[in-house]
Parts: C-alpha cells; structure tokens; sequence
C-alpha cells in the first residue's frame, strides 16, 4: 500500500499518547471509513441531511437532539452562539459584538481551560466564581450561559446540581465541555442538568478526525445548527462536511451497537503487560489506573536518569528519531520518567515500543561533563526587539545576574511578567512568561552575546494547568530576536 505520508517526505509514527489532535486524534473504524467513501460519491442538502442525522444521533445517544460539528471547540463555540444569539438573525449577524445582549458565561476558576477561547470568540466575557456567593452574584448581572470542563468538575468547591438549581429558574443554560471523555447513553452530564454537552467526534469515537458532537436540549442545538456552516452566520468558516456527519453517526452505531468495552479494556492490559515484559529491568514499570472521567489505563515507566543521561523528554526525542518512530507523551515527561497510552497502538506495536525503549534505556550512557558557561555580565537594563513571522513586539528586559542565572523581569504595551534563564557553554537561553484569560504565553529565548548585542531564536507557545509539555510550549513557531543595552 502506498503511503501518502512518507510520499510529502513525513514519518509515522506509533502513537503512545492516546487521542490528541496534533498526533492526528485517532484511526477511524473501518466502518467509519466505508460509510465517508460511500458518502463522497453522492450529493445531499446538508440541512436535509443533519435533520435526519440530528434524530438517529438522538436515538442513539438518549440525547433530544444532536448535530455533528467540525470538532468538538466548534461544537463549544456554536454552542456558546445558541445561548447568546439562538437563531435571531439580528442577533446572529452582529456576532462577535455583542453589545446590548447578554454576553457574560459563567465558569468556576478551577475549570478555565485553553479550548474556552471557542467561548470568548463569539463575543462572550467570561466571568469566574469559585463559591456559591460568588454564583449567585454573578447570576444577578444578564448571563449568556455556564460553561464548565467536565474533567475537572469533581475538583470545583461549586457542583453542576447546584448551578443548575439556580440557573433553571432563571432560564440560563449550561454547557459542558466533556470532549474528551468517553459518552454514554445517557449522557450523565444531561442526567445531571447541563442542557449541552460537547463530545470529541475523532478521539475515544473513532469517527472522522475533524468531528464534534453537540448534545442536549432540542431547542439550543437547532440553534447551533443554524449559527453553523452551511448558513451564512459566524460559524460559516466551521464548515462540516456531508462525510464528516454520516461518518460520525456510523462511530455512534459501532460504539452503542457493537462495541466490547471489556474486549478494548482486556486488549490495552495486555499491551501495557507486553511493554513491561520488554522493559524487564532497565526500568520500573507500573500500570495506572484510570481516574475520574477516563477510562484507559496507562503505563508509567520510571528509570535512573543519572546513570542514563536521559530525562523524559531526552527518551522522547531519542525515540522519535528512531525506526520504527515512537511518539511518547510529553505532557507526562518528567525527570525521569514518562507515561504510555495505549489506546492508539496497533497489533504488534506494544512489542516494538517496549523494544525501542528497552534499547534507548540500556545504550545510553551518561554524558561526559558539559563545558563551563560563558563569562559574560548581563545584569541591566535591554530593549528586546522579537520579530514574528508576521508583525513585531518590543519589550523591556530587566536582568539580574547570579553566576550563570539569570532572573527579571520584561515589559511590553501590553503585558508583563518574570523573566528566568542561564549563561550556557553555547550563549544563553532564558523565557519569559505572561498570562492572558486561561493560557500563560511562553517566549523561550536562545542565543548569544556579542558585546552590547544579544541575539538569536525565540520559540512560543502557550501553557496552562491541562496542558503543559514541550508540543504546547512550541505550538505557535518561530520568530527572531536581538536585544541592545538600553542607554541613559
């Protein structure tokens, strides 16, 4: 078979690290796959077409309605545009201004996530509590809607009953984000009193990649479905596809109809079982049980960092260079040790990868000492000139020098924030970070020193409390950077 990936000149690879959209979310079922060729060779009006597929999604979900999406943060963002505009095309199309309706979405601080951008999109604040008092004052200002993460609704001081007992009588809807947990018939976030619920149409489904699901109360998703593409509102450029919808409602069938859980929870034990066999005693492995909303076990792999030379990340890029390719996970990389998903593998891999890393873990040796850092004093004040790839931004960096470590503080127009680094045998390297809404921005800054000139890459990415790992910190590219003494 020809591989379309290796002919652009990209390498597969083994996906250790379960259903995330920038490792490709999942494989579709075969099923899946039958019913998108099929739908590619005919034409059907979308409106007809989502009409039906709204009340066999219904059925099978235990759901009043439900439309499929073009992933799960369109799902969030037309649901968001159900609560503020419904299908009042006065309303629709003045969106993303929102003055004069009510626009305020109300999340518990401990449920803020990167994703709530798809809220704020279409013209919403988003205003946190972390009480009961702080609900109820909130709910006394005009409320669009509640929005809460479903993975992290068991931690919040405030539940879903109690909001709903107050945002029922008040007609406030509620939608919950549960994109990457596994759905049920019924959705226990509908048995609990959200009207919405966003589910991942191309993770733990295995429908098309680029699908989402918006369940709940007949009303607001019909609205959804009207902010959404084909029809000529915000959600026009969140086009979902006649393949993508008849894809989706096949996943829905295997996953209600056909589906063994204990088949796929008995195949994933026994490929955590191969890997650790493998692994013999290079390092410790330990099976981890799921918690909370998830439902696939995990292997945590830990190892002797000094005598390997290696830390997580080390062991992930080491593997990812290899043959067969290996993608662990580095949302999990730690000092010295890294965990193993093993939704996503093949029959036969789990051998591979316990093979792979087993060499990794035995070859390496420690590294012979490093260089001695450059001698050069940095401490003062710098203008910091970044260029990205389009449009520029200046800061001013304030340094501080112990020795090799450099700590500060910057400032631009538009924020601030702490600055921390260190003198290298190469240069320097150091990063700054901002917070903006539910995401900490991340400059990472490296480089030389040239006399009064500093000089060099900057990567940046964003972070926050649900997603921290090198794929997040380097998520939005390059950019160049150069810095001068700053003159009195």
């Amino acid at each position: 078979m020809n591989n379309p990936y290796e002919a652009l000149g990209v390498r597969p690879f083994i996906n250790c690290c379960a259903v995330r959209t920038v490792h490709g979310g999942s494989l579709m079922l075969p099923e899946v796959r039958d019913a998108v060729a099929a739908a590619s060779r005919m034409f059907v009006n979308l409106d007809e077409l989502m009409e039906a597929a709204s009340a066999r999604i219904a059925a099978l979900t235990g759901a009043e309605w439900g439309i499929v999406t073009c992933g799960s943060a369109a799902a969030v963002a037309l649901g968001t545009a159900a609560c503020v505009a419904g299908n009042d095309p006065l309303k629709m199309l003045k969106l993303p201004f929102t003055e004069g309706m009510a626009n305020r979405v109300i999340m518990p601080r401990n449920q803020r996530f990167a994703y709530d951008q798809a809220v704020r999109m279409i013209g919403t604040h988003i205003i946190e509590i972390d009480t009961l008092d702080d609900l109820e004052a909130a709910l006394r200002e005009p409320t669009a809607m509640v929005c809460l993460l479903g993975t992290h609704e068991h931690h919040a001081s405030v539940r879903l009953e109690e909001i709903v007992q107050r945002t029922r009588p008040l007609g406030i809807p509620i939608l919950v984000d549960a994109a990457s947990e596994h759905i049920e018939n019924p959705s226990p976030w509908l048995v609990r009193g959200a009207d919405l619920v966003v589910y991942s149409g191309g993770k733990f489904l295995r429908g098309p990649q680029t699908s989402g699901l918006l369940l709940g109360r007949k009303d607001l998703v019909q609205a959804a479905w009207r902010n959404a593409s084909p029809h000529q509102a915000i959600g026009r450029p969140m086009k979902v596809s006649k393949e993508d919808i008849v894809g989706l409602v096949a996943a829905l069938e295997v996953w209600f109809r056909t589906r063994d859980a204990g088949l796929e929870r008995s195949r994933w034990e026994a490929d955590l079982a191969t890997i650790a066999a493998k692994l013999g005693s290079v390092c410790r492995a330990t099976v981890m049980p799921p918690e909370g909303v998830e439902r696939v076990p995990s292997l945590r792999i830990t190892w002797d960092a000094e005598r390997t030379g290696l830390d997580g990340n080390a062991l992930r890029a080491k593997l990812l260079k290899g043959s067969p390719r290996i993608m662990l996970d580095d949302m999990s990389a730690d000092a010295d040790s890294i965990d193993i998903d093993p939704f996503s593998l093949q029959p036969g891999e789990a051998a591979q990868v316990g093979d792979a890393i087993a060499i990794a873990l035995s070859a390496n040796a420690a590294p012979s000492p490093k260089p001695a850092p450059a001698q050069v004093d940095l401490a003062g004040d710098w203008i910091l000139d970044v260029t990205f790839l389009h449009g520029r931004r200046t800061h001013l960096l304030t340094l501080g020098q112990s020795g090799a470590t450099l700590h500060g503080t910057h400032s631009s127009a538009d924020f601030t924030g702490p600055v921390t680094g260190l003198l290298t045998p190469d240069g320097l390297a150091f990063h700054l970070d901002t917070i903006h809404e539910a995401s900490t921005i991340r400059y990472n800054f490296e480089g030389n020193a040239a006399g009064a000139t500093l000089g060099g890459t900057v990567t940046v990415g964003t972070y926050n409390a649900h997603h921290i790992g090198t794929v997040n910190l380097t998520q939005f590219g390059t950019g160049r950077w150069s810095a001068r003494r700053e003159t009195v």
